[in-house]
């Protein structure tokens, strides 16, 4: 979805830290988070807009898997 709306605003360039597939390792089969994994970089290929896309970082996904982590887990 996000990648289908940057498409559409002709934002060139995504940078991005953690897949969509990591996310569903950590965060399983959760209700209010059901991923979709469809890697944005094929998105990109069916359209004609070139966008340049940088990731995942392989730096910065321990930080970022803490917050989902904490924000999955916390009760609501």
């Amino acid at each position: 979805m996000c990648a289908g709306t940057q498409y559409w605003a002709n934002i060139g360039n995504l940078v991005y830290g953690m897949t969509e597939s990591r996310l569903l390792t950590l965060t399983g089969n959760h209700g209010e988070n059901p991923t979709m994994d469809l890697p944005c970089r094929h998105v990109f290929k069916c359209g004609q807009k070139a966008i340049s896309v940088v990731g995942p970082m392989p730096e910065m996904e321990a930080e970022i898997a803490e917050l989902h982590l904490t924000f999955w887990t916390k009760d609501k």
